[in-house]
């Protein structure tokens, strides 16, 4: 996908919004390079359980 992104679509900046209860997710978007932008804290309620939303992103000189 984002190879399709930044190389099909000229896309110079990808961003993405995880759950921060989502440890996995988080480490996997990590490991291919993206970036934390920034926090809500609190910003996420599911289940009656609040979480923080992370805020990421990577841009294509990054990917590339």
């Amino acid at each position: 996908m984002l190879d399709m992104a930044f190389g099909k679509y000229e896309m110079n900046r990808v961003a993405i919004g995880v759950v921060g209860l989502n440890a996995d997710a988080l480490a996997f978007y990590r490991k291919i390079g993206f970036k934390q932008e920034g926090i809500q804290e609190q910003g996420y309620y599911y289940n009656n359980e609040y979480s923080d939303f992370i805020m990421m992103r990577i841009l294509r000189q990054e990917w590339i």
